[in-house]
Order: C-alpha cells, then sequence, then structure tokens
C-alpha cells in the first residue's frame, strides 16, 4: 500500500511514467485546490471575499510533502491559515477541515467515470488510450489514500483537527509545541507500513464506494438502451 513504489516488481516504464505524471499532476493542482477548499470554506464562514488569484498554486509547494508524494504516493501541501483557529463554533470548524477529505473523495469519483468512459471509447490510438486509463489509476489511487489518511484522528491530519473541537484545549497546546516532530514521526509510521492493516479494510471500502457510486450514470445509460 505505501511505500517505495518504483521498487515493486515487473514496472513497465510506461507504468513508471504514469505514476511519477500522476503524482506531479497531484503536487501542481489537486493537492493545492484540496487546500484552497479549506480557505474558500473558511473565507464563506467568515464572510469575507475570495479571490483565489490571491493564492497562486507555486505557494502551496511543499518540497519535503512533494518529495514523499513522489516517493511513496502520499505527501502534503504546504498550509495557510484559516480564520477557524479554535473551534469556537464546532459546525464550522469541522466542515472547514472535513472538505480536505470531502474533496478528495469527489475526485475519485469523477476521476473513476473519467476513466469508465476511456474504457467504453478508444478516443486515441489503442496504446495511448490505455497508458491514460493506467495515469488515472494512478490518480484514483491517489485520491483514495488522501481521502482515507486525512480522515484518520491523528495529528496533524485533518481527522484530528475535527477531533480537535471536541479535545481540551490543554492537550492541544501540548501537541502544538510539538506538531512537527510529531508529524513527521507519523508520516514515517505510515509510510513504512505501520498501519497497512486496518488502512487497507478502509481503503477498501472507500475504493468500493467510489466504484459503485462512479458506476450509477454508466448503469443508468445502459439501462436507457
Amino acid at each position: 500500500m505505501f511505500g517505495l513504489w518504483f521498487m515493486e516488481g515487473d514496472l513497465k516504464f510506461s507504468s513508471i511514467i504514469a505514476r511519477i505524471c500522476a503524482s506531479i499532476l497531484v503536487i501542481i493542482v489537486i493537492l493545492p485546490l484540496r487546500e484552497i477548499s479549506h480557505i474558500w470554506l473558511s473565507h464563506l464562514f467568515s464572510g469575507r471575499k475570495f479571490n483565489i488569484r490571491s493564492y497562486p498554486f507555486l505557494s502551496f509547494f511543499d518540497p519535503l510533502g512533494a518529495f514523499f508524494m513522489l516517493l511513496f504516493g502520499y505527501g502534503w501541501p504546504k498550509r495557510f491559515p484559516y480564520f477557524v483557529e479554535e473551534p469556537n463554533n464546532k459546525t464550522e470548524y469541522i466542515l472547514v477541515y472535513a472538505i480536505g477529505p470531502i474533496f478528495s473523495f469527489i475526485l475519485s469519483i469523477l476521476l473513476c467515470m473519467t476513466r469508465n468512459l476511456f474504457m467504453l471509447f478508444i478516443i486515441f490510438n489503442v496504446s495511448t488510450t490505455l497508458w491514460i486509463i493506467e495515469f488515472i489509476t494512478y490518480l484514483i489511487e491517489i485520491s483514495i489514500i488522501l481521502t482515507v489518511i486525512d480522515l484518520l484522528p491523528v495529528p496533524p491530519l485533518d481527522g484530528f483537527k475535527i477531533c480537535e473541537a471536541f479535545i481540551p484545549r490543554k492537550f492541544v497546546s501540548k501537541y502544538l509545541e510539538h506538531r512537527f516532530v510529531i508529524g513527521l514521526v507519523v508520516s514515517l509510521l505510515f509510510l513504512f507500513g505501520f498501519f497497512n492493516g486496518p488502512l487497507k479494510i478502509l481503503m477498501d471500502a472507500v475504493y468500493s464506494s467510489v466504484m459503485k457510486i462512479s458506476n450509477i450514470p454508466f448503469m443508468l445509460f445502459k439501462g436507457a438502451h
């Protein structure tokens, strides 16, 4: 599930290129968009005007997060502060941090629908279409990983921020004092497989849900004929 993906056996050159391209797209587009969704919702709740041009995509680039994404298939962007620094309004606080995993889950569904279209129609030549399908499959895999991991109640993930709305402030303060070290240790534990068992169960459940939802339009289309 996690680890140095390029150490897997029987990797074709085209598969390596597809994986690298998918990771780069996630780093420069998908991760910034997900972070912008947090900022947009926080602006919406605060009544402030939101302008996406104030947040150029490269400003979200985090070198360590990009390095982890390229090597392990999971990474993170540079984070901007949101207006909900204190969980006073629990509903808004939870929604601002939950929008990240929700974004990744919806993206997984849209990518699955796109892959289904490519599987139905040979839009380009066969080899190019197969490569695009493989490229999209890697994007789906990464999106599902982001969905599952970000929902875990472990600092510094969004799942922990959601739980923070219910945690006494004195415990949160202790975490904030050591958040960099805690975040790095947690990331290494994930990447070296310490949580692979429960994560695989969660990822299989999310993947099954994504597949079922993304197939609905195609089942309706077939039913109409």
